[in-house]
């Protein structure tokens, strides 16, 4: 008794320090960004760096039109927006990227060429530049600006920034508009960040749009906003009903309020410590793994059932005996699920590796405080409520000793049968574009902005890798050249190399500008402008560190090995002969690697079920008892095909879900192996109970319309009810084995 209370004592300071732990680090250490959780291919550092790279870039660009009302309104209104987005603390201006971009050309004006502009020299035109900058200065409308005339002043600036400037740093003209560029510093799917700029819209629309303004956005913040409360709507009303349905559930089998609140706190006191737990041995833990670990909950309830229902059976019997007639079944049921999550410690995803840690440390929690805390809390057994003879009545006809071999046989051939035309009309999905429908509202207003800006923003990019800096350059600016000389120049939406060339790129075109610009045609320029004295175009030596950042981001380097981006539009076919260059589609990509993480869970699954076969083998040492595996194995095979009649696919999520039937549905045929006989009535009350937890917990989230949540939700439910369907099997074999004189507790 001194044992149990030490053993009860530390795992209740386990739970307090584990309590504090979660809550000072819950809100920092949760990864809820999908590219961390898909970071690429691992084969390939410098692919996988570059994709989360451009991911990333390319999802924290937003724009904003305004359109309605008179100009001055409009561009009071985009002020005031600018002003409210940067006040969230996440928002970035282009107006900041436009000035150091106007700098940079600036300071490389005699080093950087537009190509229209080296053709146009190296063909000897470098009188038409200088007569073209006399015209602007003298034109009525042309440049003001004293300070540009003593610096620079054959334009070569302008000519630059008329050339190079990339969509989103300008404000196209031609329509009654006013535009707001800009970034997000932030990850676009950190709820606080949706959150701020979701806000900061909000208050700008209550001011604006009662004056006829009229505001479309484009950014990837907007969809996963959307997509996080349409999620967080969806889970208000499933986590809502499921309350309601395990407390009336709960009460119409105990009669008592008491046993839904006893479960709700055993699963609060183990998914805590398996959370603390996780986040010691892990510096982030990803939002998917605590998805996962919230479909335990099902499983966790489960245990408290498992000892509750033994009030049921023998309400007047001591506490120590109750334990003590699910202290097997329930261990057993505890390793063998704990050896099927750790079978994904193995696994190179991390993801993976955090499941494994969070389910197995929150199920072994659930199995002590079951045996130590659940009977302090209970406080006496439980009455039967007016739902427990039914359910008895339920497991003795469906769930009984005795199986009708002729049901049995026309149950089997009618599942291979239903099996069958399921795994013909079997698809996998594994392309991301696909598990959730975009906002048709969000939709229209980028389509919108990129009707007004005539910029059609693309994800797919040409990855240039170098071993240095300098020959990375030099094999882009081939690439570049390649393709204008095949008049595919436009597919490039911008390059690094245009505005930090390669050291060769830069000499020739210095040499360009002062052999047919500044040498022959300057002094005459001077003179005409009234201007006299030193030339302003003396060598400036720029810092490519001082690159702007929207330009600086299209490189990296990683492992030694320098790459460049190059954003293009569409697909972009290569000379096989252009060495150091591939064309990269992120989401292809993504799609690819969730078809990997999908073989990996199904590969995960089968050593998950070995697992459990040598758990069991070393337990009951006797090779019958792995008949105990032949009910999971068998609805671990037919769920994906009974899913696909329901027009669900096998997915990444599929497999995972699978993961939870194995798990429960394993438990259920060790429940029944070791109470075989009519005795054993009450125990199948405990099957059914359990299987109805979780289904009722997990397969509600088959009402979801996010695609990955509906396929785990229908995945768990089918499953889990195939495998209570299915235990039986388990228990036919241990009444064989009673007889033989094998089966002895």
């Amino acid at each position: 008794m001194n044992l149990r209370r030490i053993f009860t004592g530390i795992l209740l300071a386990a739970f307090l320090v584990s309590l504090g732990l979660v809550a000072t680090r819950i809100s920092d250490s949760v990864d809820t960004d999908i590219l961390s959780l898909l970071p690429g291919d691992s084969h390939d550092p410098v692919v996988a760096a570059a994709v989360q790279k451009a991911s990333a870039d390319a999802s924290n660009r937003v724009a904003f039109a305004i359109e309605g009302g008179s100009a001055d309104d409009r561009r009071r209104a985009a002020t005031q927006l600018s002003e409210l987005l940067i006040g969230t603390g996440f928002f970035h201006s282009s107006d900041q990227d436009a000035k150091a971009f106007w700098q940079w050309l600036f300071d490389n004006r005699t080093d950087l060429l537009c190509p229209s502009d080296r053709a146009l020299l190296q063909a000897g035109g470098g009188k038409a530049v200088a007569d073209a900058a006399l015209a602007q200065w003298y034109a009525p409308m042309g440049v003001a600006n004293g300070g540009l005339l003593r610096t620079d002043p054959l334009l070569l600036t302008n000519r630059l920034l008329a050339c190079f400037l990339p969509n989103g740093l300008g404000v196209p003209s031609g329509h009654d508009v006013d535009f707001v560029f800009g970034s997000i510093d932030a990850s676009v799917f950190r709820l606080d960040v949706q959150d701020g700029i979701g806000d900061a819209v909000a208050q700008w629309e209550l001011v604006w749009r009662a004056k006829g303004l009229v505001l479309s956005r484009a950014g990837a913040v907007f969809h996963a906003a959307y997509g996080a409360e349409h999620a967080r709507s969806e889970m208000t009303v499933i986590g809502g009903l499921t309350t309601l349905a395990v407390i009336l559930f709960y009460w119409m089998m105990f009669r008592s309020f008491r046993a839904p609140l006893i479960a709700i706190g055993m699963v609060v006191f183990s998914l805590t410590i398996g959370l603390a737990v996780s986040l010691l041995i892990f510096d982030r833990v990803h939002a998917m793994a605590l998805v996962f670990g919230a479909a335990l909950i099902g499983m966790v309830v489960d245990y408290t059932t498992y000892f509750l229902v033994t009030g049921l059976a023998s309400p007047d019997a001591p506490v120590d005996e109750r334990q003590k007639q699910i202290f097997k079944p329930l261990t057993m049921g505890m390793l063998t699920s704990v050896g099927a999550f750790a079978a994904l410690i193995f696994f190179p995803v991390p993801a993976f590796q955090q499941i494994s840690v969070f389910g197995s440390v929150g199920l072994f929690i659930a199995w002590s405080a079951t045996l130590l805390l659940l009977p302090i809390l209970e406080r006496g057994a439980m009455k039967r409520g007016p739902g427990a003879l039914l359910v008895k009545r339920f497991a003795a006809g469906f769930l009984s000793d005795k199986l009708n071999s002729r049901f049995a046989v026309f149950s089997i051939v009618l599942c291979g049968i239903i099996s069958g035309i399921g795994f013909y009309h079997l698809q996998t999905l594994d392309d991301v574009r696909q598990f959730q429908a975009p906002s048709a509202q969000l939709v229209s207003e980028e389509a919108r902005i990129r009707e007004l800006t005539g910029f059609a923003p693309s994800s797919s990019f040409l990855l240039v890798q170098g071993q240095s800096r300098e020959e990375a350059s030099q094999r882009e600016e081939q690439l570049i050249g390649d393709l204008s000389s095949h008049g595919k120049e436009g597919s490039v939406l911008i390059s690094a190399s245009a505005f930090s060339p390669s050291l060769d790129r830069v000499g020739a075109n210095r040499k360009l500008i002062e052999d047919e610009i500044l040498g022959p045609h300057l002094e005459a320029l001077l003179q005409s402008l009234g201007l006299s004295g030193t030339s302003p175009y003396g060598s400036v030596a720029s810092d490519r560190a001082d690159l702007p950042e929207f330009i600086s981001s299209l490189r990296g380097e990683t492992n030694g090995v320098w790459w460049s981006i190059v954003p293009v539009i569409g697909t972009v076919e290569l000379r096989p002969d252009l060495s150091g260059v591939s064309y990269i589609e992120p989401a292809s990509r993504y799609s690819d690697l969730l078809r990997v993480y999908r073989h990996l869970a199904s590969y995960g699954l089968a050593a998950a079920v070995l697992a459990t076969a040598l758990i069991l083998l070393a337990f009951y040492r006797r090779l019958s008892a792995l008949c105990i595996l032949v009910p999971t194995v068998i609805a671990l095979l037919i769920t994906p095909a009974l899913t696909s009649l329901v027009g669900v696919p096998y997915s990444f999520f599929s497999a995972m879900a699978l993961f939870l039937v194995a798990g429960a549905g394993v438990d259920y045929a060790i429940f029944q192996w070791e109470s075989p006989e009519k005795s054993g009535d009450w125990t199948r009350v405990g099957i059914v109970l359990a299987a109805v937890m979780t289904c009722i917990s997990v397969g509600l989230m088959g009402l979801s319309s996010v695609l990955p949540v509906r396929s785990f939700g229908l995945t768990v439910a089918i499953g889990i009810l195939v495998s209570l369907l299915l235990s039986p099997l388990a228990r036919s074999w241990a009444v064989e084995d009673v007889s033989g004189g094998k089966h002895d507790d």
